[in-house]
């Protein structure tokens, strides 16, 4: 035993690595919480964060007396954050990779303060102590209360931020042009949100976008026809000492429910939305490509034979797909086959119309790979696409950034060309040896040449926290560089600048623009088109470089993105519509209007200012309050509840008081736990688990009693008390997919047995290793897993070895997922206990002769090997399993079960105590055997585990 401990503690070191190190700023209100890398962003949000909790205070009239925990990251390399909004824990999480020009968040002073705005509205508003005293008391003890306890609608909690984040800035959602051109186009098609589908966040195109952007607009129309303190009233409504729900207070505030009052702005908005349409002229556009949901990245094939689109359906299915720009003629043909047989059968019927375009014949699909993602194709050649996706960081949990692929359509073979370059859009040069690209790391975006024969980036210019790169496009001659830039408050500017010399000009503008985006040249460079907005409209526009002139092409008929010059003068480019982007041909000579009439600059108007207005954003650089080393022991602690009912052994209830640090790198829970049938099993435990290091420590003292007589249904007798502690250490390596995870755990127990009326002492040392791999392309995915443990054990009266594997492949086919699992545990010279459940109190750390069944009782049966065999199916993942499991034990076939069972873990991997280390599991199945009644049983769980 004493080898195998110090071989296993050689293993863990040598492959120790370095933890990330956080830091902290105290300020007056705000703990700061960030990496290194993040340092300066981190620094200039603690200061905005003051400024923002100010003018908000002077705007609400309400503040958080608690601080604020906020914690700077960038784990998606995209533009995001949140809000916990507990009031006796507050936390923010803000992420800071900016947003790309295209996005309905683009229009901003900028991004750090529209973030730290936004995010803290929610918790000003959302995290309120409620004015009843016993129920705020309640929330200050009990995180899933407190969480739980002002929860407002979706559309409500995220309309108002928003309302608020463009009130107070002047800028925002409520007065993006983008959103406005695209929400008119949904009114103009009649399809606006119903009331029911505002708190949506899937079903159709933009559903989860629709709680932020009408959500936003219908609170303002709600001001504008109220007034802002009736609306307020609502909020003060919501925490009064009688408790009331969002319904209960909005209808008692406005006389009439949140529902009928957004019937009439939907219809006063259609309204209005219709009268522009009438007001319009016609677009001499033509349908050229239907396409599915979502879609983006539009990029012709140098030959102008193939066009590659990224599109997304309902489900979250990602594809590149390759379609033929040639018209479908044998689509045509055997639809018009189709037409003249239906009349040679019934010559009085009537032909179907035609459809607008035939679907053009799609060449080649990729799916993305490992939930990767695929963004903004470009194309090398006529054979071979470049493009980006997400590449996990090893080795830390949950961080992904951005990378560029290769895909060669001949050979189907994808190849990645850099290693966590944060690499977003870009364009291709020197036959493909060349990248320019915009980076971001660190909340720094900036614009970049990529050597990809070494991998080395070289800045183009000199980095800003305000200053944010888009859309970088090398001319077909590769002599110059278009782009997008921004910085802070202003709007997007393009620029086009010589590669090989510092000359530089701004393409002007139409006077009153706000939006800017998605660029694109001309085959033979002297064109550059692109989309901008203004009065609520998007529009294409023309620069013609030779002249030096600028042509508008639509005239707010649509709303319209990513234009792309074909070879013979017309122009596709995507139509935003209520079912998603379609794909248009636009006529170009027909469409023409010069523009004469240009901005002067580049700076936002803002569209309210008041008293209450932020300052102008801005990268603050001084320090603010106190700098130090990330503490794990500030703590903060909660009640927690637990039970779980399982029909074959006990009803455990579990109350514990549980505790953590913000990012959970200590984490621990008290709790006891009783059947509350006939007290089968109950004790009491301690867990703590360290996992600030690579090494990661579990522990767990733990006292209990377990009395198999006393279930519901009983098992063979065995009426123990144990009292024992438990320690492990493991070490989780991850590589891409493949993860492996050695363990080195140790346990100590006194055993009181009262059957045997003997009292002896037991110790187990086991050497584990987890590994899992998986591989998923959508449609089809496969992985594997495996379990390992080798025991070696004593007792005041044996020694004995054991082992226990446990085996498992799984994967999908046609989207169907399925697993097959197979587990074999064998003990020399002791027995295994087939039977029962896992839980805080008693689990495999705590006895290691326990074969844990939910669908059977403690102690069914008693032998040194056991086998088990199963397999599930599911109709979608993270659904229930239809599932078969047989158990065996001694090679003899002891009982199966069928059924439909479920479990899973929940946590937030950082924050409050009580919202982290859930576990959930349900089980409604038959059970079958020769030992045992046939029956029906099943199994609800709700408890904390660490």
């Amino acid at each position: 035993m004493k080898k195998t401990l110090l071989a296993t503690s050689l293993l863990l070191a040598t492959h120790t690595q370095a933890a990330v190190q956080w830091q902290t700023i105290h300020t007056e209100h705000f703990n700061v919480h960030y990496s290194q890398e993040n340092a300066d962003w981190a620094r200039s949000a603690a200061n905005e964060l003051e400024i923002v909790r100010s003018k908000v205070l002077e705007q609400q009239n309400r503040a958080l007396d608690e601080a604020v925990d906020v914690v700077v990251f960038d784990p998606l390399n995209a533009a995001n954050g949140f809000a916990l909004p507990v009031s006796n824990k507050p936390l923010m999480a803000l992420f800071t990779t900016p947003p790309q020009s295209d996005t309905v968040i683009s229009n901003n002073s900028g991004w750090q303060q529209l973030l730290v705005l936004h995010e803290y509205i929610h918790l000003v508003h959302l995290a309120q102590p409620t004015r009843s005293k016993w129920r705020q008391e309640l929330r200050n003890i009990w995180d899933l209360y407190d969480i739980t306890h002002s929860e407002m609608p979706r559309w409500v909690a995220e309309g108002y931020a928003t309302l608020l984040e463009s009130k107070m800035t002047g800028r925002g959602r409520l007065f993006d042009n983008y959103s406005e051109a695209i929400l008119i186009e949904f009114a103009q098609q009649g399809a606006l949100p119903r009331y029911d589908q505002l708190n949506s966040t899937d079903g159709g195109f933009m559903a989860g976008s629709m709680a932020y952007l009408m959500g936003a607009r219908f609170l303002a129309w709600l001001e504008k026809n109220y007034s802002e303190q009736t609306l307020d009233a609502v909020w003060t409504r919501m925490q009064g000492v009688k408790q009331r729900e969002f319904d209960d207070a909005f209808e008692g505030v406005f006389g009439d429910s949140a529902s009928k009052l957004y019937r009439r702005f939907i219809a006063e908005y259609t309204y209005q939305a219709m009268s522009k349409e009438r007001s319009e002229q016609s677009l001499t556009s033509d349908l050229w490509l239907a396409l599915d949901h979502y879609a983006s990245g539009p990029a012709l094939s140098p030959n102008s034979e193939q066009l590659a689109v990224v599109e997304r359906d309902q489900d979250g299915k990602t594809q590149l797909k390759l379609y033929s720009t040639e018209d479908n003629l044998k689509a045509a043909e055997e639809f018009n086959q189709e037409q003249q047989e239906l009349l040679a059968d019934d010559p009085k019927d009537v032909a179907d119309k035609p459809p607008k375009v035939f679907q053009r014949k799609q060449k080649q699909v990729l799916n993305q790979i490992n939930r990767a993602g695929i963004q903004n194709p470009q194309w090398l050649n006529d054979d071979v696409l470049y493009f980006s996706a997400y590449s996990n960081v090893d080795n830390i949990d949950n961080q992904r950034i951005s990378d560029m692929f290769s895909w060669d359509t001949q050979t189907g073979e994808v190849t990645k060309l850099t290693d966590l370059a944060g690499l977003r859009r870009f364009s291709i040069a020197d036959n493909g040896q060349t990248l320019y690209g915009e980076q971001v790391k660190g909340g720094y975006s900036e614009l970049v040449r990529v050597d990809l024969q070494t991998g080395q980036a070289q800045p183009l210019f000199e980095k800003s926290l305000a200053t944010v790169y888009d859309y970088p496009l090398v001319s077909p001659n590769q002599h110059q560089l278009a782009f997008l830039k921004t910085e802070f408050n202003h709007n997007w500017q393009l620029y086009i600048q010589d590669i090989d010399g510092q000359k530089s000009i701004a393409v002007p503008m139409p006077k009153g623009y706000q939006y800017l985006s998605q660029p694109s040249w001309s085959a033979d460079g002297k064109q550059l088109y692109f989309v901008a907005g203004l009065a609520q409209a998007t529009d294409i526009y023309r620069y013609d470089l030779t002249t030096q002139r600028l042509f508008k092409l639509t005239q707010g008929q649509q709303a319209v993105a990513n234009p792309l010059a074909l070879s013979y003068g017309d122009l596709l480019y995507f139509s935003i519509s209520s079912d998603g982007p379609d794909i248009m041909q636009l006529q170009v000579n027909n469409n023409e209007e010069e523009i004469t009439d240009f901005a002067t600059n580049s700076i936002a108007p803002l569209l309210l200012v008041n008293e209450h207005s932020l300052p102008k954003a801005q990268v603050y650089q001084q320090p603010i309050g106190e700098q130090t080393h990330y503490d794990i022991w500030q703590q903060k602690a909660t009640f927690a509840l637990g039970e779980q009912y399982h029909s074959a052994s006990a009803a455990l209830f579990s109350a514990s008081i549980k505790g953590s640090d913000l990012l959970k790198q200590l984490d621990w829970q008290l709790g006891y736990s009783v059947d509350l049938h006939d007290a089968a099993l109950q004790g009491i435990y301690a867990q703590a688990r360290y996992s600030a290091l690579a090494i990661k420590f579990d522990s767990q003292l733990f006292s209990y009693d377990l009395n198999a007589s006393k279930q519901y249904q009983h098992g063979l007798l065995a009426d123990q008390s144990v009292q024992g502690g438990y320690i492990a250490a493991s070490l989780p390596l991850s590589f891409g997919e493949f993860k492996v995870q050695p363990e080195l755990a140790y346990n100590y127990s006194e055993i009181d047995d009262a059957n045997i009326k003997q009292e002896q002492s037991s110790q187990w040392l086991r050497v584990g290793l987890k590994q899992s791999w998986s591989y998923d392309r959508q449609d089809y995915a496969i992985g594997q897993a495996i379990d390992a443990h080798w025991y070696s054990g004593d007792s005041d009266t044996q020694n004995w070895q054991g082992y226990d594997v446990a085996a498992q492949l799984f994967g999908k086919a046609l989207a169907i997922p399925m697993y097959a699992n197979y587990s074999q545990q064998y003990r020399d010279d002791s027995e295994l206990r087939l039977g029962g459940f896992s839980s805080s109190l008693l689990s495999k750390n705590i006895r290691s002769d326990l074969v844990f069944a939910p669908e059977l009782p403690f102690y069914s049966a008693i032998g040194k090997r056991y086998q088990g065999y199963g397999g599930g199916i599911s109709w979608a993942e993270g659904m229930p399993w239809l599932y078969y499991q047989q158990h065996q034990i001694d090679q003899q076939v002891y009982g199966q079960s069928y059924g439909v069972k479920w479990q899973g873990p929940f946590s937030f991997g950082l924050g409050p105590a009580g919202l982290n280390d859930v576990k959930l599991d349900f089980g409604i199945v038959r059970v079958e055997g020769d030992s045992f009644d046939d029956e029906l049983r099943g199994w609800l769980g709700f408890y904390y585990s660490l």
